[in-house]
């Protein structure tokens, strides 16, 4: 009885944690990625025009920093998927760890982007080209990653839909209708959709679907340390 009441408390504590670090990640990403005229999917970064030099700082750091919390999160929803098979809350462990490593790396990459672009934007006739190249050259090395960690978490919302399917999980099977790849593509079906709504959402889109999920997560995590 002592072991299921201290597992239960980990898990919602745990599942705490994640929710603090996935709000605070979001912050940090929205500071310095929100621009009013939008243009996220542009590949010449002209949103970062918009962003000031403290935002920029401020956001870059606390986003860089806090992003580790989210392995904290990825245990927690390994051990919610526990009892479904020590396979799926391995995989969901590991894959959910190892993509949100490569997202920080790709996080700390976009303070790079935006000082070339506020860079060209002061910088001379002959200058110009040139850090117009160098921000096309930091971008094929900072890109790619934000594309494998969503692919990755496709793969890990798939693997957390099985398990909960199989009834044995933690979760009730209508936590699926919040998986983090189902948020996500409806935040950016809203950016497309609804701009007005959705251009607040999609400079931290993935943490705003982690945030939510952990939410729901940490939520079911109480309710079955309180049962006991």
């Amino acid at each position: 009885m002592d072991n299921a009441n201290n597992q239960n408390t980990a898990l919602f504590w745990t599942g705490l944690v994640a929710m603090v670090g996935a709000l605070l990640v979001g912050i940090g990403e929205f500071m310095f990625q929100y621009s009013p005229r939008g243009g996220y999917e542009g590949t010449d970064y002209l949103y970062f025009l918009d962003v000031s030099q403290w935002r920029l700082t401020v956001g870059h750091f606390l986003g860089v920093l806090m992003a580790p919390l989210y392995l904290i999160g990825y245990w927690h929803v390994g051990q919610m998927l526990r009892p479904a098979g020590r396979w799926i809350s391995a995989s969901v462990f590991g894959l959910g760890i190892y993509a949100f490593v490569i997202g920080n790396v790709w996080l700390g990459g976009r303070v790079n982007l935006a000082l070339v672009v506020k860079a060209r934007e002061t910088a001379t006739t002959d200058q110009a080209p040139m850090l117009s190249q160098l921000l096309q050259d930091i971008s094929a090395h900072n890109e790619p990653f934000i594309n494998i960690v969503r692919v990755l978490i496709l793969i890990v919302s798939l693997l957390m839909a099985w398990g909960i399917l199989t009834g044995r999980s933690y979760y009730p099977r209508w936590v699926i209708a919040f998986l983090p790849i189902i948020l996500l593509i409806m935040i950016f079906v809203s950016y497309v959709t609804i701009p007005s709504i959705g251009g607040y959402l999609l400079p931290a889109a993935m943490n705003i679907a982690h945030f939510i999920f952990f939410a729901i997560s940490t939520m079911i995590a109480s309710r079955l340390k309180n049962a006991r």
